[in-house]
């Protein structure tokens, strides 16, 4: 698996008045967030919503298994397809996960509903690995995850059954 990040290749832009865009737009900020609408062969992939900060490349994916989180550095020299154990913490709540290498990257599947609700109100997400802590920041997440799922509902459900002016295949 490659990095989500490498993959997505997001142009990060930097004027916060297009987080008042309306949902049709391809790529928003909300806060220091880029959230964007992934397209493979143009049909939908995910939504992701990335930043950078200490040195390392943030992305929240979500797409119809759910949120991932990948984390990537410059720096990091992992073993590929090893499943590393980490502990995920936001404020007094955490939870056990595994976070599946690339070389430098990974990615981890954040499965439980309650944690995940728990991001929404943290200022940090701690990720606890064997050699070390990492503290990712949160702010602006609140609002950022409400509209990555406004994101990928949105564009989960839209298809040319639903919109008369676009041809099979394609997307506006």
């Amino acid at each position: 698996m490659r990095s989500i990040l490498a993959c997505v290749g997001i142009a990060m832009l930097t004027n916060p008045v297009l987080a008042q865009q309306s949902l049709d737009t391809q790529t928003v900020v909300v806060g220091p967030w880029t959230i964007a609408t992934t397209y493979k062969a143009d049909k939908f992939e995910n939504c992701t919503m990335t930043r950078t900060a200490t040195g390392l490349g943030i992305a929240f994916v979500r797409n119809p298994d759910g949120l991932l989180l990948s984390i990537d550095s410059p720096k990091w020299k992992l073993d590929r397809g090893k499943a590393y154990s980490v502990k995920l913490a936001a404020g007094s709540q955490s939870v056990d996960a595994k976070a599946l290498a690339e070389s430098k990257s990974v990615t981890i599947a954040l499965a439980d509903r309650p944690f995940n609700e728990r991001l929404r109100m943290a200022n940090a997400l701690e990720v606890r690995g064997e050699g070390a802590t990492l503290r990712l920041p949160l702010d602006g997440s609140a609002v950022g995850l409400e509209r990555l799922d406004q994101c990928f509902d949105k564009n989960s459900k839209e298809g040319p059954e639903t919109n008369p002016f676009v041809a099979p295949g394609r997307r506006p």
